[in-house]
């Protein structure tokens, strides 16, 4: 999300109606509700803007209001307020609606949508959706939904900034045509009618979208009708049908995000302008497609994976048909890490039907490449985002070299305008723009350090604010919950462990808790140089989590002998001996590793969170209770696996816990973006003095 969402009236609407929403998520099939959730929306926003929206809808939406407010479920008078609502000429989501399958009949609506009710009456408090604003409203609940819901909607959702990024790029205007041929949510029509309606009018364009999933086109429609448009043409298909028929040449634009790297059936019978893509994948197959749709003064701009740049065979003819065809303006190389379901950084192919159309007579033979991989500010557990500032440097170039290539200077670092021919010269003609921007220009080696971290200390500093932020908003909720609690049970760590407290654990799950094994299990001639097995000892541990600085390892084969000792992902390793009190939490990346002799191990029961408890062990109570039944000198504390049972471990509910452990983890995090901002600075302060910014003589 942009940064100034974070803080908006409408970002706290949806935090308000998330609430609502959330508990309801466990044990059920979620795939109806972002559509049920958007209907919603549109019918409030219809009926407080509607001259007259007609006494029986009014009459049915006040009386899911009231059902909602004692808690009643409204589904019913829902289902019929959407359908006297769509038989409305001047209601915004125009299309053959059946109710039912948005809220459901009778018995089964009920189970199906248990948090209608608890989101209809937060909708009701203010500020209300429409004083926030409903098309922020809607934005910002499909992006939480998407990003923190188990639910799918069987298509890769493009953030905002990008679904901007590419509208801007091809600066759609009021009357063209917009296409997106895997429209997902209806996200890149919703950024081109937002770009349209700042030209002019948005309901004088159209809009054509195909979904890949046959749940999304009432998802795309009523998207779409939050942000203004009443009349798009929104339908259900698959790649097969869509390729099939690969073009009409009626869109004047088209915006697209395509399923990467897709198998596909059948490509290679069928007749395409610049090659057969290989059945096993379908990259080049979108491309294609994106093209013959075009309009002789269309333009197109689809997101791609890095391969399909480089990717030979087939592809690599492909890719030099469209370069000598003219179909290629620009392609732009993105940072990783824009999207929440993978980390993988993508390109932006840009597109023309016509290039004479769009650049000077005689200057048509080159290609803009812009390496754009290092914009974006990117917050901790968070996704990577593009802000005004970085979409403005890219559609800025973009639009530059599109008025004249020639007249338009390279950036190094950045950008640059590639002939024909230097492209052809490369093997497979590569279309990855790091093989063609020049590095940037050299500056003297103190002074180009030093900006350098300059620059990477403005973007801690963002990042650090960022994770404030939401240090704040998770401290609020730790601190809601802790007090909402009763008064949290003290018990024995053994115990808690056993998992069989009644009015603790709803059923029997008993953890581990285990000693690591003795010295003559793992000697010193176990121990390898070479790749193998880690052994956790106390001097592994760290603050809040492993070091293998030092770690020591062993032969696969002895790790086996010791499987007993193995970790698992959620085990908590603590240090019974030395330092007491340290702990960490095995993630992925220590599964399989072994608990050393100087180790406990925990494995959690099923009510115990294993970073909450690691950050109780941590905690003062722990560390003076451990320090005060320890054994051994002064410099070598040690603590019995029978004395360590006896720890009293402070045991709210399970989703205290959990609270309790994330605002720990943002601490954690917190701190280390500090250090590191802080050992930057220091950097920073000697490279000004040794030649930063002292005057050559």
């Amino acid at each position: 999300m942009e940064t100034t969402e974070a803080k908006s009236p409408a970002a706290a609407v949806v935090d308000r109606l998330w609430r609502a929403y959330a508990p309801f998520q466990r044990g059920r099939r979620t795939d109806r509700d972002l559509t049920a959730m958007l209907a919603v929306l549109v019918l409030s926003g219809f009926i407080d803007s509607a001259n007259d929206p007609g006494d029986e809808l009014v009459k049915r939406w006040s009386r899911a209001i009231a059902e909602a407010r004692t808690g009643y479920p409204p589904l019913r008078d829902l289902r019929d307020a959407l359908f006297l609502a769509a038989k409305h000429e001047r209601f915004p989501a125009r299309a053959p609606w059946n109710p039912e399958s948005v809220f459901g009949v009778d018995g089964e609506a009920t189970a199906d949508l248990p948090w209608a009710a608890a989101f209809l009456a937060a909708l009701q408090q203010p500020p209300t959706a429409a004083e926030a604003g409903l098309e922020e409203v809607s934005g910002l609940l499909l992006e939480r939904y998407l990003s923190e819901s188990a639910a799918q909607t069987g298509e890769f959702y493009t953030p905002r900034t990008l679904t901007r990024l590419l509208a801007e790029s091809l600066s759609p205007q009021p009357g063209d045509r917009v296409l997106d041929p895997a429209c997902g949510t209806g996200g890149f029509l919703v950024a081109a009618a937002q770009h349209i309606a700042e030209q002019g009018r948005a309901s004088d364009a159209s809009f054509e979208g195909y979904a890949m999933d046959h749940r999304n086109p009432h998802l795309a429609m009523l998207n779409l009708a939050m942000h203004g448009i009443d009349k798009p043409l929104v339908r259900a298909s698959d790649p097969g049908s869509l390729f099939r028929s690969l073009g009409n040449g009626m869109a004047d634009f088209v915006l697209c995000n395509p399923p990467f790297n897709q198998r596909v059936q059948g490509l290679e019978r069928l007749s395409w302008p610049f090659g057969s893509p290989p059945e096993s994948n379908a990259n080049f197959a979108w491309l294609q497609l994106a093209w013959t749709r075009l309009s002789e003064k269309g333009k197109a701009a689809l997101i791609m994976p890095p391969g399909a740049a480089s990717a030979r065979g087939h592809e690599s003819e492909i890719r030099r048909g469209m370069l000598v065809g003219g179909a290629l303006l620009a392609v732009v190389a993105l940072p990783a890490n824009l999207f929440s379901h993978t980390t993988v950084p993508v390109h932006l192919w840009l597109l023309a039907r016509d290039k004479s159309r769009h650049v000077p007579v005689g200057e048509t033979d080159s290609v803009l490449f812009i390496d754009a991989s290092r914009l974006g500010t990117h917050a901790p557990r968070q996704t990577r985002v593009l802000g005004p500032a970085d979409r403005e440097r890219i559609i800025g170039r973009f639009h530059a070299w599109l008025r004249s290539p020639r007249a338009t200077p390279d950036d190094p670092g950045f950008s640059c305008s590639v002939p024909y021919g230097e492209i052809l010269e490369n093997d497979g003609c590569p279309l990855d723009p790091r093989l063609y921007v020049a590095p940037a220009r050299e500056r003297p080696p103190a002074a180009l350090d030093t900006r350098r971290l300059l620059d990477e200390l403005v973007g801690r500093a963002e990042s650090t604010a960022g994770a404030a932020a939401h240090l704040l908003k998770s401290f609020d909720r730790s601190e809601r919950v802790a007090h909402s609690e009763t008064e949290a049970q003290r018990l024995p760590l053994r115990r808690v462990v056993e998992g069989t407290l009644e009015g603790v654990f709803e059923a029997p799950a008993p953890g581990l808790l285990l000693a690591g094994p003795s010295g003559s299990l793992i000697r010193a001639e176990h121990y390898v140089d070479a790749d193998g097995v880690p052994v956790v000892m106390p001097k592994d541990l760290t603050g809040n989590g492993f070091s293998t600085a030092s770690i020591r390892r062993i032969s696969e084969r002895q790790a086996m002998e010791l499987e007993r000792f193995r970790l698992r992902r959620g085990d908590v390793v603590l240090a019974r001996r030395g330092e007491l009190g340290r702990a960490a939490v095995v993630r992925e990346e220590q599964h399989g590793w072994v608990c050393g002799t100087g180790c406990f191990v925990l494995r959690p029961p099923a009510g115990l969170d294993a970073d909450y408890f690691a950050a109780y062990l941590r905690g003062p109570e722990a560390r003076a209770w451990l320090e005060t039944h320890s054994t051994g000198s002064m410099k070598m504390k040690t603590i019995s696996l029978g004395v360590l049972g006896d720890l009293p471990v402070v045991l709210p509910d399970l989703a205290t816990q959990q609270a309790i452990a994330d605002t720990m983890t943002q601490l954690d995090e917190h701190e280390c973006l500090l250090r590191e901002q802080l050992a930057l600075t220091r950097r920073i302060r000697h490279g000004a003095l040794d030649g930063g910014i002292i005057p050559t003589p």
